[in-house]
């Protein structure tokens, strides 16, 4: 439970030796089947992210209280992780104890069952520890000692007593049928997450001599083989022999840290160099900065479980530090752990939204109704599909045009918004002066000159609606029409969207019918992944494209507000020079020395407003960067945030140019889903594809396909957070 902050590098560099010495003797220590870092990642993507805390009812001082017959208080364990429900927590780390397993085995077994039922009816997936070295050193059955005041934990007990280790050759076969007994038991109970063999074995002045007990307890476990998987927690780096044989025989990693973000960040790091899922089994003491605030959307940034020491402050005394007794104190003013008093009152109302917000509870997502946005278009149902993700993202599309309707992401405190220009209904689309709002683009993304191209001597003409030029495949371009729609789980068990489209030959005067095949996919890595694919009877041109308009201060509050407070990395180092109709000349101009240059990171409000000819003629950005990369080759090309409030957005293709948007041309006419103004420069536009007008520059990458070729392209919007 106490944490001993270390020198990291050093630490792991020995432990990484450690290792490295250890398989070289044929691995030694490694007990029974560890799962395969495969099953591992397997089992842990099945999952929702863990969040949780180490669960001791407010009314035990100790494990022994909580789970002998006198004490074992349902109604408050029932009452306290309802508590946790509504916090959004999906699992708890609970202590047994061996010392009530001797003497009530049976009753203690029915007790674990009952907890087990009342975890489920709140819909929380306990896992169990065996063993542990903290604290008092001795224990007994029956009537536990009364908590002293401002005292941390000064009736937890080590399990087992020191006393009994003195001779292992009658403790060690007690301690293994109470392992195998209750594994036995539970071995396939689909209501427990995990089993945490051994907690911070080593403390308690241990040291090395725990190590014995360490192996062994992993022996009887994999001899029983639970369908959960083991583990015992990395907690204090200065015994190697400890820590080579925990990471080597989990099979998930879990660790301790009480430290800020730095060293946390640090060690999480360096832990993921052994490639295998982690849960974080203990952090949060707020004089050490360790703070839901600051350490758990890290950890949920990083995928890692995170588990709370403490949750209501009781007979543990755990709103006191580990190192500073106050025994006249009734509260201290800065709780070390903990979160709620007996009452259901907060230590700070603050994090209790924090935390709601991160594990989804209070998002504040105000979701379109599938009935809202119901209508028929050209004899076709429109409907609205809702994807989630294990973060809490949400995403909504309508096969009306392949929208995206609205797309919720968090900021650095959990707080979600929607980033994403729209409507509540969509009939509000066909209204609007923006027709491409979150629309799927095609047959060609951007511009063609006056509407013609010539195609294997064949001259094409196109219907004008920009200008004098054709924009985005036409007035009745893919953004207008109805897909047929099917919503599935990939093999990831993510939320995806399958849209299909034929588009006829002669259609908007393309040539060709052709088959078009959009998925949509929200990951359980914060991605919107868009994944094209398209086959045609005749030679045609192609140049498919997404044309949501984002802005990373969210629309929920209904306030559009500018997007020149964005800082802007585009990894392109020249573009298409255009002229005043935003057509492409044939020529390609460096940036370098232009406001168009975002090489580095830089305000999109920063040089708008130049006196540089390609954004007068724009009225700001409105450009094709060509981007530094190889063909085909998936690459991210740009990196978007707000610093007021840290979402950030990468994106990530296979495609030759990027168009940066600005909006510069709303004018304030259009209305969004929560009644905010679309106003100039309220939203951009990062759009993946080829270059504009490519049928007409043949020094320009083709966009031909030909009957027997198949066209594939890949765009993710990446969504995380930065500080």
């Amino acid at each position: 439970m106490k944490r001993i902050i270390c020198l990291y590098f050093v630490i792991f560099m020995t432990m990484t030796l450690g290792l490295s010495q250890t398989s070289s003797k044929k691995n030694l220590s490694k007990l029974g089947e560890t799962w395969s870092k495969q099953k591992a990642t397997t089992w842990y993507s099945a999952q929702t992210w863990f969040s949780g805390c180490n669960f001791q009812p407010s009314s035990a001082i100790n494990q022994i209280e909580m789970w002998q017959s006198e004490t074992f208080d349902a109604p408050t364990i029932d009452k306290e992780l309802g508590w946790a429900e509504e916090l959004g927590f999906t699992t708890m780390r609970v202590f047994l104890s061996s010392v009530v397993w001797k003497n009530d085995a049976e009753g203690f077994k029915k007790r674990m069952n009952q907890f087990l039922e009342i975890s489920s009816k709140h819909n929380i997936r306990p896992m169990f520890v065996f063993f542990d070295d903290c604290w008092n050193p001795e224990s007994s059955y029956g009537k536990q000692p009364d908590s002293k005041p401002g005292i941390h934990n000064s009736g937890w007990v080590q399990d087992p007593s020191v006393s009994l280790r003195a001779d292992t050759t009658k403790l060690f076969p007690v301690l293994e049928k109470y392992v195998k007994d209750i594994l036995t038991t539970f071995k396939d109970d689909k209501r427990i997450l995990l089993w945490d063999l051994y907690n911070e074995p080593g403390n308690g002045n241990h040291g090395v001599s725990s190590l014995s007990l360490l192996k062994n307890v992993f022996k009887w476990a994999r001899e029983v083989n639970p369908s959960q998987p083991v583990s015992s927690g990395i907690w204090y780096f200065g015994c190697n022999e400890l820590n080579v044989f925990q990471v080597e025989n989990s099979d998930i990693i879990t660790y301790h840290n009480y430290s800020g973000v730095k060293d946390h960040q640090t060690e999480i790091n360096y832990l993921k160099m052994f490639n295998r899922p982690m849960i974080c089994t203990e952090y949060m003491a707020r004089k050490h900065d360790s703070k839901f605030e600051n350490i758990m959307p890290m950890l949920k940034r990083n995928h890692v479980g995170a588990i709370n020491w403490g949750f209501v402050s009781g007979k543990t005394n755990t709103i006191f530090a580990w190192d500073e007794p106050m025994p006249n104190v009734k509260e201290p003013k800065l709780w070390f752990h903990d979160i709620f008093r007996q009452d259901h009152t907060p230590f700070d109302q603050n994090e209790i939204n924090i935390i709601k917000n991160i594990n989804g509870k209070n998002q504040g997502i105000k979701l379109i109704k599938n009935a809202d946005f119901k209508g028929i278009k050209d004899g076709k149902e429109v409907l609205l599909y809702t994807l989630k993700n294990n973060s809490g993202m949400v995403a909504q599309i309508t096969n009306f045009g392949g929208r995206v309707v609205a797309l919720w992401t968090p900021d650095r405190n959990g707080k979600f918004a929607d980033i994403v220009t729209g409507y509540n209904h969509f009939s509000d689309y066909e209204k609007s002066n923006e027709v491409f709002f979150g629309a799927l683009i095609g047959r060609y993304g951007n511009r063609i000159a006056k509407g013609k191209f010539t195609l294997d001597g064949k001259p094409y003409q196109l219907p004008i609606n920009n200008g004098k030029n054709t924009l985005h495949g036409g007035p009745n371009g893919f953004h207008n029409v109805v897909w047929n729609a099917r919503q599935f789980k990939n093999e990831n068990d993510e939320d995806a969207l399958e849209l299909k489209y034929l588009s006829p030959d002669g259609e908007e005067g393309f040539p060709g019918n052709l088959s078009i095949t959009v998925v949509y996919t929200l990951t359980n890595q914060n991605e919107l992944k868009i994944e094209y694919s398209a086959t045609t009877d005749k030679p045609t041109v192609i140049n498919l494209t997404h044309h949501s308009f984002f802005n990373l201060h969210g629309f929920s509050d209904g306030v559009a507000q500018t997007i020149n407070t964005h800082i802007l990395q585009i990894n392109g180092s020249t573009y298409t020079q255009t002229d005043d109709g935003l057509i492409p000349t044939g020529k390609i101009d460096s940036v370098r020395g232009t406001p168009l240059d975002f090489t580095t990171p830089t305000a999109i409000g920063k040089r708008v407003n130049e006196p540089f000819q390609a954004l007068i003629s724009a009225k700001g950005y409105d450009h094709n960067w060509i981007l530094n990369k190889k063909k085909g080759e998936m690459t991210e090309v740009a990196l978007i945030y707000e610093p007021s409030n840290g979402r950030q957005m990468r994106v990530i293709t296979d495609q030759p140019a990027l168009q940066f948007y600005g909006g510069n041309f709303f004018e304030g006419k259009d209305i969004g889903k929560y009644g905010e103004v679309y106003n100039y420069r309220t939203s951009f536009a990062l759009e993946v594809q080829h270059y504009p007008d490519s049928p007409n520059h043949t020094n320009f990458p083709s966009t031909v396909l030909n009957p027997g070729e198949n066209y594939n392209h890949i765009c993710v919007y990446k969504f995380d957070v930065v500080k």
